[in-house]
């Protein structure tokens, strides 16, 4: 477990102790205390005996892990939603989430046209197709490309593998001169 090293200092010098006071309170040693004042991990006894000297919970004396940028299924869904919309940007993970679904829907597609024939297949691809190209505009217009660039995806095999390092590319910053120009 992490400790948050500030909020520990934080709480110290608050209370305007010393590390030698801390390290006297919790029953811990002074080099510990300084440990993690500098960052290093925490055993679960130590991190008990800390928040009893702060009279904190123990929770709030971790580093708290960061939440995921998109959850997938907020991703998913703003891609089905957003399929015809071939204006504004779609950030790379939201992209990314977005094709793995369609990736799922034309495997379940081919699982199905097993047993009934080719034709769920292809009802399957021209449902995806329109979202696939709206999504891919959006992403790499977001990555500061034209999305011209998916003519490419019309070359066999080395055209496909070109479309996706480019849909790869991070998000480009924003221009400074255009965000004060309008």
């Amino acid at each position: 477990m992490q400790i948050n090293s500030a909020r520990l200092r934080e709480l110290r010098t608050a209370r305007q102790w010393s590390q030698e006071q801390v390290a006297e309170l919790s029953g811990l040693n002074l080099r510990t205390i300084q440990r993690l004042e500098s960052g290093a991990k925490v055993s679960t006894e130590s991190l008990r005996a800390l928040a009893a000297v702060f009279d904190v919970p123990a929770e709030s004396l971790l580093v708290s892990e960061p939440a995921p940028s998109q959850p997938a299924i907020t991703a998913i869904r703003e891609g089905v939603l957003r399929g015809l919309d071939f204006t504004g940007t779609t950030p790379r993970p939201a992209f990314w989430w977005f094709a793995l679904a369609v990736v799922m829907v034309l495997a379940f597609a081919q699982l199905i046209s097993d047993v009934t024939g080719p034709l769920a297949l292809q009802i399957a691809s021209l449902v995806v197709l329109l979202p696939w190209i709206a999504a891919c505009t959006r992403r790499l217009r977001d990555a500061g490309l034209s999305p011209w660039w998916q003519l490419i995806s019309l070359a066999p095999v080395a055209g496909i593998l070109v479309l996706l390092y480019l849909l790869t590319y991070p998000t480009r910053a924003a221009d400074p001169v255009k965000a004060t120009a309008g």
